[in-house]
């Protein structure tokens, strides 16, 4: 922290002048450390970690988010070019969905395959000595 020598108010130390009086005149005070028997970790650099049903939910969301608005355009706009473009854009979605859908039914049992195949041959390989 900074201390404003014409006024005394404690400023941080990115400040070049005081609010308070616009002194330029900044003294820096050493940064006081934590006693060494406490061991906290701030609140603002504490690690939330999402679980995979979170992240599931948030893409959800942010999947039918855009459909839902496109669905809002197409309900209420008196425009015909723009319920027109709200049509387009709302089949273009559901085709990505679909597809996705598509892709992840294939994508996901493949996976699990080659992790199958992977195990078998690395315990085939240890089984034989060479691992």
């Amino acid at each position: 922290m900074a201390r404003c020598n014409s006024c005394g108010a404690e400023l941080p130390d990115y400040y070049t002048s005081c609010p308070n009086c616009g002194g330029t005149d900044l003294s820096k005070s050493p940064v006081s450390a934590a006693p060494a028997s406490h061991s906290y970790v701030p609140i603002s650099q504490q690690r939330v970690v999402t679980s995979a049903g979170g992240w599931f939910c948030w893409y959800l969301l942010l999947s039918f988010l855009p459909i839902i608005g496109t669905i809002i355009m197409l309900c209420t706009v008196k425009d015909p070019t723009a319920k027109n473009y709200a049509k387009l854009t709302l089949i273009m979605q559901i085709i990505g969905i679909v597809l996705t859908i598509i892709l992840i039914m294939i994508l996901v049992p493949t996976m699990m395959g080659y992790i199958e195949k992977s195990r078998a041959v690395h315990s085939g390989l240890m089984l034989l000595g060479l691992l």
